[in-house]
């Protein structure tokens, strides 16, 4: 007889997880919402014609963010810092196989030309950052400005 009284007490409780979560899951959809980078709030709302839609955003007010804040500039987000162990390819990925071990000696965001000094030969060369800790062999350091 526990038993079956068990089994309706788990019956009982999932559906009223299961009630709960949905209702979570409406409030959640409909509730406003900030964006952390632009500061605008938007709503979603959702299609009662679509119930299984992705929501829509509706622009509900402007930023709360005041004017001297957004004149502010983002900082540069260093791939390589100066004294970082990098690992240099050739500039030919795709035939190469060649790679060398150098350490940056510029700090440098993906995509920046820096100058890095080669391990093995102690030689100056010039890389291009790919991403942290890698970089594409460009040129000798000597014609770089």
């Amino acid at each position: 007889m526990t038993f079956f009284i068990n089994i309706v007490v788990c019956l009982v409780m999932l559906l009223c997880v299961v009630g709960a979560g949905a209702s979570a899951v409406h409030v959640a959809r409909e509730a406003e919402q900030a964006d952390p980078i632009s500061g605008l709030h938007w709503e979603r709302t959702a299609d009662p014609k679509h119930p299984a839609a992705p929501p829509r955003l509706t622009l509900t007010r402007g930023s709360d963010h005041p004017a001297e804040r957004d004149k502010q500039l983002p900082r540069a987000v260093f791939c390589v810092r100066a004294g970082d162990h990098v690992s240099l390819r050739g500039a030919r990925l795709g035939f190469s196989t060649m790679a060398l071990e150098a350490t940056a000696l510029e700090s440098g965001a993906c995509g920046a030309r820096v100058r890095a000094r080669v391990e093995v030969t102690g030689a100056l060369v010039e890389m291009k950052v790919i991403d942290a800790g890698g970089g594409i062999l460009s040129g000798e350091a000597g014609a770089w400005r």
